[in-house]
């Protein structure tokens, strides 16, 4: 996915200094003039929570207690005790922990009770800092609320129910945006994206400061293996403010602590600026400790984030008869196929193809049954190389992809995966032998892989669950993080996954009924819209998309699965593809296109 592996520096003179740390900010519009345009997400005026006193009808109530935790996070655990019986209320556990929990069953009330029965699941928890960690695997529990008055006050209070901060799955996608931070990986060549939730409720002038607050703590703990927190110490020294088309960030002297290599500055600000997005102003002024602030006009900043390189419309490729062939309404679909020469377009089973903005990478599975093989080959973009085999890899192999692929001649830095046996193998551009990854706690043989634009964020499919891991190449070795699990809502086993943006997935499964959907799912697994929610009851063996570009959200991803042997576009509904689909092709009886892919 044009994944670069070098990064623009400017060189900026840096100078210690060092002043105090204020506990809370905002964002302070100092003048009338021009400003930038502030995130649309965080509302003037937010969505109301109901109160306990809106509705003291049993499952109604209920249903209100289970979304008050919403919003500040330092005020949750007061919000749920407002709708407790003073005893109860008393010893509710105090924390900003959020336990974001899933009902896997309807609610139920009979008329004129006073219990309301639910079934939750844990699917993970909410943290101060907007960041959703998924839960353990967990069954789901069952819980009897009981409602009812409390004497001497007015109104239905909630007489029993579980000692537990939490809110339902609903409550979080009503009540929080997700929002991207960013960080730069191990290399500094990069920048990988931090998925945070920001509640409604932080008005649009407050949501910088907290997303500075955000950048000045630590990282989601699953990336920890492949990104760069901030130097120790640092702290926001001021309050964020906008004045005219500049954003002012003030931070303390150990943000750029005295020794620091001389990109250090810049890196931060290309980091502050895809941070602060969707905010946008023409300069930034960062301030260190007690030097003069150093102001960047119009500076570049949105190539230092691999998913900003992603073509808007991608190339398109399919297998037919073996052998790759364009899709007639991909761009450049009259031209050949790339790195591949024609006499060795042939005999393949899958493929996969990603660009730097110099030079394009092969990597196809050649042969059938236990001769299948990985060849490799890379050449500057327009030319053509010998395919090299690849050593150490035969038989049982999976669907090869690229995670990083460099602008020069080093085919040797290239990095891509493949499965073989559900073991995960590395290899490079070279030929050289593949070397299988090392990682602990691996959840079991693995069917499924997709690396984010990024290079490093890895999600991958294992006895029909989803899990989520780092792939940190800054090392002597090639590692996997430990796997985290993540649960995608109302799907019973899982099949298949993709990157569709840098902050969510696509998702195949099998649902309750047996029947397998398309979905789109956060990263974090806790929320999910329907792409395809019927494609019939034959398993998805594939799943690939073309992830949707972070300036440009509005455009959505394209995928392809493939059932039964045949391959499908997901759209409003599956298309079938065609030999007629595809360029330079003469249909012959009993041979269909397969396999699907993007050029990324």
């Amino acid at each position: 996915m044009r994944r670069l592996l070098c990064a623009a520096v400017v060189v900026a003179t840096l100078m210690a200094g060092g002043c105090g740390i204020p506990d809370e900010s905002d964002v302070t519009i100092v003048d009338n003039g021009p400003s930038g345009v502030l995130p649309n997400g965080g509302a003037d005026e937010p969505p109301v929570q109901p109160r306990r006193e809106d509705n003291g009808e049993p499952k109604t109530l209920v249903s209100n207690y289970l979304q008050a935790a919403a919003g500040d996070p330092e005020t949750a655990a007061a919000r749920m005790k407002a709708f407790l019986a003073p005893d109860k209320a008393a010893r509710f556990p105090s924390g900003s922990d959020i336990k974001v929990v899933r009902e896997t069953e309807a609610s139920l009330h009979s008329p004129g009770e006073s219990e309301v029965s639910i079934t939750i699941q844990v699917v993970g928890t909410l943290k101060a800092n907007g960041v959703l960690e998924p839960a353990a695997p967990s069954d789901s529990v069952s819980y009897t609320l009981r409602v009812g008055p409390v004497s001497g006050r007015d109104g239905q209070f909630i007489l029993e129910a579980p000692q537990m901060l939490m809110m339902t799955d609903v409550a979080l996608q009503e009540y929080y945006s997700p929002r991207t931070i960013y960080w730069w990986n191990t290399a500094n060549t990069g920048l990988v994206p931090d998925v945070r939730y920001m509640p409604l409720s932080v008005p649009s002038v407050q949501q910088p400061t907290t997303v500075l607050n955000w950048l000045t703590g630590p990282p989601a703990a699953w990336l920890d293996d492949t990104v760069n927190s901030l130097p120790q110490g640092t702290q926001a020294s001021d309050n964020v403010t906008i004045s005219g088309d500049t954003l002012r960030i003030s931070l303390n002297a150990q943000a750029v602590p005295q020794g620091s290599d001389p990109g250090a500055l810049d890196r931060l600000r290309r980091q502050l600026q895809w941070s602060m997005r969707p905010l946008t102003t023409s300069v930034i002024e960062i301030k260190i400790g007690h030097d003069d602030a150093v102001s960047t006009e119009n500076g570049a900043y949105l190539d230092s984030n691999a998913a900003y390189r992603l073509a808007d419309v991608p190339e398109r490729f399919a297998l037919y008869g073996s052998s790759i062939r364009r899709l007639k309404d991909s761009p450049h679909a009259s031209d050949p196929v790339p790195v591949i020469k024609p006499a060795a377009n042939k005999n393949i089973t899958s493929a996969a193809l990603s660009s730097s903005s110099t030079r394009a990478y092969l990597a196809v599975v050649t042969g059938a049954d236990d001769a299948r093989k990985l060849r490799v080959a890379q050449a500057p973009l327009g030319e053509m190389a010998d395919l090299q085999p690849v050593g150490k890899l035969t038989g049982d192999l999976g669907t090869p992809v690229w995670a990083q692929t460099p602008d020069g001649d080093e085919p040797s830095a290239a990095v891509g995966l493949i499965t073989m046996g559900g073991q995960v193998y590395t290899f490079d551009a070279t030929g050289g032998a593949a070397r299988r990854i090392d990682w602990p706690n691996p959840p079991g043989p693995v069917t499924s892989l997709s690396v984010a634009p990024d290079g490093h964020r890895v999600v991958l499919v294992s006895g029909d669950r989803l899990y989520r891991a780092v792939l940190n190449t800054s090392g002597d070795e090639i590692t996997l993080s430990d796997p985290e699990r993540v649960h995608p809502p109302d799907l019973k086993t899982v099949a298949a996954a993709a990157w569709n943006s840098e902050s969510s997935l696509a998702v195949a499964g099998m649902r309750t009924n047996n029947r397998y959907a398309v979905l789109d799912v956060t990263v974090d697994g806790t929320l999910a819209t329907t792409r395809l929610g019927d494609i019939g009851a034959e398993p998805v063996t594939y799943l690939t998309a073309y992830p949707s570009t972070p300036t440009n959200p509005e455009r959505l991803a394209s995928e392809w699965y493939v059932a039964g042997g045949d391959a499908w576009d997901v759209l409003s509904e599956p298309v079938l593809l065609r030999p007629e689909h595809l360029a330079d092709v003469t249909p012959q009886p009993g041979v269909d296109a397969t396999a699907p892919f993007f050029m990324d």
